[in-house]
């Protein structure tokens, strides 16, 4: 079914009946694109895997939908179609392939100008090869916001999990059996959800879908990171509270081991107060994640690992080590970087 456009009305209500037309007259290059495609996900596949090319206003590059500001090229079907030359294909082949769904045409704004992409019983459906899914999602969640004037965001527990890991997906999608991975972190957060505590074997997956959502989550803007770190927080204490153990007591000098450094005057120092509310990771892996904090800070100054080693030497020469701080932070994107510890030291870096 074939829906009025989200927005942008002028225009898409203009290529919407273009579309209405071609399929009532059964267009025979839509048939045959219908044919030639037996679900709606290998249409929008191939779609994807078209060249690009934008329209750059030229008078007579193609049919204009003049209605449009400015007027928009259309051509049904195209070898190179432009965005909204994908949408108008997918929305008229798809309808012929399934028709259930409801499909309309919208248009948001992105750092690289307008685009017009087709929404499927909701969600938008991504044919732009320039265009990243969770980029185009947060499109739409800023649009949203502004319409509502940026009223708060409200999630159950449950609909915050699951969009955490819907972010991690795409992402996880660069690394091994990624999706398998993100499947046994949502997995193992759902089970939290239910008061079964988190498993060792899970914490790694666990750590592998936060570390992802944190990174895409920041094309929300600073609401996005911090509903990570919410969801992290409410994930440690329903952990702590399944498996029957009270969070771990204030941190003192006295009861816990803090990394910590002085450069001239200035003095870094994990905040431990932060280290507790990571809960499982902190009472595991706290000292771990504040030496990774260390390192992450000392590498943003500009000591890294050549000047650490520098230091090591001379310190070993007098019988002292710098231990695990001499050696450098975990390289993003690298498997050692998706570690508890390492995901944990990351978030503290930008807290100390």
């Amino acid at each position: 079914m074939i829906a009025t456009p989200e927005n942008d009305h002028a225009c898409l209500d203009a290529i919407t009946e273009e579309i209405a037309g071609r399929l009532r007259d059964r267009d025979p290059a839509i048939v045959a694109i219908a044919e030639a495609h037996p679900t709606t996900d290998a249409l929008a596949q191939w779609l994807r895997s078209l060249p690009q090319r934008d329209d750059d206003g030229t008078p007579h590059d193609g049919p204009k939908v003049d209605a449009c500001d400015p007027p928009q090229r259309l051509r049904l079907p195209a070898a190179d179609p432009n965005c909204v030359e994908r949408a108008a294909t997918y929305v008229a082949a798809a309808e012929l392939i399934d028709p259930a769904p409801v499909r309309a045409l919208a248009t948001t704004n992105t750092p690289g100008g307008l685009h017009t992409y087709p929404v499927e019983d909701g969600r938008p459906v991504v044919l732009d090869p320039q265009i990243s899914r969770n980029a185009l999602a947060a499109r739409r969640f800023h649009d949203h916001r502004a319409r509502n004037g940026n009223a708060p965001v409200e999630l159950t527990p449950r609909e915050l999990i699951a969009w955490l890991t819907d972010l991690a997906l795409e992402p996880a999608a660069r690394f091994d059996r990624g999706a398998e991975r993100v499947a046994r972190g949502h997995r193992a957060l759902c089970l939290v959800l239910d008061g079964r505590p988190l498993c060792v074997v899970d914490l790694r997956d666990v750590a592998f879908v936060l570390a992802l959502a944190d990174r895409e989550a920041r094309q929300w803007g600073p609401l996005g990171p911090r509903m990570v770190a919410t969801a992290a927080r409410a994930v440690d204490q329903l952990d702590q509270a399944a498996a029957g153990r009270q969070p771990a007591p204030p941190a003192t000098a006295r009861n816990v081991p803090v990394p910590e450094l002085r450069i001239g005057d200035t003095r870094i120092r994990p905040d431990m107060k932060i280290l507790g509310a990571l809960g499982r990771i902190g009472g595991r892996l706290g000292y771990a994640a504040g030496v990774e904090a260390l390192r992450i800070k000392l590498a943003g100054m500009g000591i890294g690992g050549p000047v650490l080693n520098t230091l090591e030497r001379e310190l070993q020469r007098e019988g002292l080590s710098l231990g695990p701080l001499a050696r450098p932070p975990a390289v993003l994107g690298s498997l050692s970087a998706m570690t508890p510890e390492a995901l944990a030291g990351r978030y503290l870096a930008t807290k100390l």
